[in-house]
């Protein structure tokens, strides 16, 4: 009997699922109706689904403990910024569908909604008041008044079982409008199938009639509000289209092209539709946000596709924007995102922006795998209102789509999402599919964030000796302090005195930078491996960072000297960051005062700067390297002290 309910289920759940329309836009697309095959039946999840993943300098964390189904969706509270509410198409399958966290990220809840059609997408008022969306015969929204712990199903906004790819914004403004909730969605049931506008003024509890918006074949509309109220509707046609409302969302400009470009990847006959990596569908859905910070680019509206440009790249990622409230836009001129320098693929993108005016973009990327499979989620963020941005890897691991792609029947291209999403009001959080266990799994990130490694992972020290390490703290995005670091001997000796300490007192307030760990023994020490952590702390404690190094002692040989004492051998250390973007540290150590010269090259042997050149005394050092006069490439720093030589290489990266 379970059996038979469990598959039972399934069934029901894809005739509900096979009712959306899971194609981008194309106009020669006919909609099929499509069997979607689930990865398998899943089960309630507990409380608290966070994890913390630790890879390399940087952490992400594990949303969900059981496999979603992609098409991942995250909004912040404008109230209380360390409120996030998220979920993904799991909706389709399980009733524990909403992911809350209200302390930035630190923990997650999953609560209970019910089993829809899928296509979650999220949005806070200015009250507070967060409201969730999903196709249900039709598009059905839930209320919530306590930060998407408790939930109250409003019923539907229409009924159409044709409906699909809806979206939902509301007015954040204490303007005229504010409050008013806007909703867009496609119609597939008239030919051509057009946006239609929706909007309620009393807090979801009556809609409005629908507003038409196109005419021809449109999906996959977006919407933003700007600080004066104005409503801008972004959608899928020829590119990206625009219309914009001066007067709550009661009537619209006529339309304007905002974006014209063609779908990223490439088109496939058998399938109808773009595709990447041979078989998998892709969209250029535009994604629409609105500068409402107090900065110089306020009321500035950005628009950011994927996107096949001219030439032999297949998807890359770019942003248009407008100055003059949606009106126009910089169609011709489109700032490039991703700053690869290959043919890889960069797709399926999202943008957000801060209080600071910081402009957020992720998508997927293929860039570090040669042969442009394994991916990776990628961001990059603008401090110059999107005419430039700096790329930043996100994810701390790859994963290869093909292992993960969900087959949506016969004759139809494989499915990994066709959206996810960022959003943020102090920090950042990328929301996204990840299937690096080869599962349909959500994970998150911080940003702006600091990591944490060590220039010798494994370090030594004799008995009755001192000794240095240096602490690494990479930067993912502005990050500002300060962060209070702090040393800790996980399995401290029996007897003797180990002391693990911090240069300037473990506080650092500018990212990237590097502390040196201070390390010294006494004379009863036992030999014997020691695990030294070093955890970053920020004010408030909304979120700590951990690595651990060990610390091997050994007897001692051949070295004179007492507790007190610090030698200091000549050494010269990996430049940190690398590679990097123009500045790099170049941290080296000297043994006996003397004349000390420290040389940059390129790699046809020219030297490019001097950086140390006369006489330094015994110490450890740290010297800035600026490369923004020179070029991408590989460069080569020589260290001359005494008899001691020692080149190293370093990358370059613009």
């Amino acid at each position: 009997m379970r059996k038979i309910f469990i598959i039972f289920t399934m069934l029901i759940s894809a005739n509900l699922f096979a009712q959306m329309d899971w194609s981008q836009y194309n106009p020669n697309y006919v909609p099929l109706p499509l069997k979607t095959i689930f990865p398998k039946v899943y089960a309630p999840e507990a409380y608290g689904v966070d994890a913390v993943v630790s890879v390399g300098a940087f952490d992400n964390y594990k949303v969900t403990t059981t496999p979603g189904f992609a098409e991942t969706h995250i909004a912040v509270n404008p109230r209380n910024p360390l409120n996030f509410i998220a979920g993904d198409n799991r909706a389709v399958v399980s009733s524990t569908n909403v992911y809350v966290t209200t302390n930035g990220g630190v923990s997650w809840s999953n609560i209970a909604t019910s089993v829809s059609q899928g296509d979650p997408v999220f949005a806070f008022d200015s009250l507070g008041n967060a409201y969730y969306t999903v196709l249900n015969n039709g598009v059905r929204i839930w209320k919530s008044t306590n930060g998407g712990l408790n939930w109250t199903n409003l019923g539907n906004i229409f009924s159409n079982s044709s409906a699909d790819k809806q979206w939902i914004e509301c007015d954040q403004t204490a303007g005229p409008y504010s409050n008013y909730i806007y909703v867009g969605y496609t119609d597939f049931s008239v030919t051509p199938a057009p946006i239609r506008f929706y909007r309620s003024t009393n807090q979801g509890v009556s809609w409005s009639a629908p507003i038409q918006l196109s005419t021809t074949n449109s999906q996959g509309s977006n919407i933003a509000v700007g600080p004066d109220g104005r409503v801008v509707v972004a959608w899928s046609q020829g590119g990206a289209a625009v219309r914009y409302s001066t007067d709550g969302g009661a009537t619209f400009a006529p339309q304007v092209q905002a974006a014209s470009y063609t779908e990223p990847g490439v088109f496939n006959s058998t399938f109808g539709r773009y595709v990447l990596k041979g078989d998998i569908r892709v969209s250029g859905f535009p994604q629409i946000a609105c500068d409402l910070s107090n900065g110089p680019y306020r009321g500035t509206y950005y628009i950011n596709y994927a996107a096949n440009p001219l030439g032999p790249d297949n998807a890359d990622i770019f942003v248009v924007k407008s100055t003059d409230k949606g009106v126009t836009w910089n169609n011709l001129t489109p700032t490039r995102v991703n700053d690869d320098v290959g043919t890889t693929d960069q797709w399926m993108s999202d943008i957000s922006v801060d209080n600071q005016g910081r402009v957020w973009v992720m998508w997927y990327d293929s860039r570090n795998d040669p042969s442009n499979i394994l991916t990776e989620t990628y961001c990059a963020v603008s401090t110059d209102g999107g005419a430039t941005f700096t790329n930043i890897k996100t994810a701390n691991q790859s994963f290869n789509p093909g292992n993960v792609k969900q087959s949506q029947g016969s004759g139809q291209a494989y499915y990994i999402g066709d959206y996810h999403s960022i959003a943020g009001k102090t920090i950042t959080m990328p929301f996204w599919m990840d299937g690096r266990n080869n599962t349909l799994d959500d994970y998150s990130a911080y940003l702006p964030d600091y990591g944490i490694s060590f220039s010798k992972p494994v370090d030594s020290i004799n008995v009755n000796s001192s000794r240095q390490n240096r602490l690494r703290l990479p930067a993912m995005g502005p990050m500002t302090g300060p962060i209070n670091f702090t040393a800790t001997v996980l399995n401290p000796p029996a007897v003797g005195t180990l002391t693990v300490s911090l240069s300037n007192g473990g506080v650092v307030n500018n990212f990237p930078d590097s502390l040196i760990i201070n390390q010294s023994t006494n004379a009863l020490v036992p030999i014997g491996t020691y695990n030294i952590q070093i955890t970053g702390t920020e004010p408030g404690g909304v979120r700590n960072h951990t690595r651990t190094y060990q610390l091997v002692v050994s007897p001692l040989v051949g070295i004179s000297g007492s507790e007190n004492s610090t030698p200091v051998k000549y050494s010269l250390e990996q430049n940190f960051p690398n590679p990097f973007n123009p500045v790099t540290k170049i941290a080296y150590s000297i043994e006996k005062a003397g004349f000390v010269k420290l040389t940059v090259f390129d790699i046809t042997g020219r030297e490019v700067q001097t950086l140390v050149n006369g006489n330094v005394n015994s110490g450890s050092y740290s010297i800035d390297f600026d490369a923004s006069k020179l070029n991408s490439g590989m460069y080569f720093y020589k260290l001359e002290a005494g008899d001691y030589r020692e080149v190293r290489k370093m990358i370059l990266v613009k």
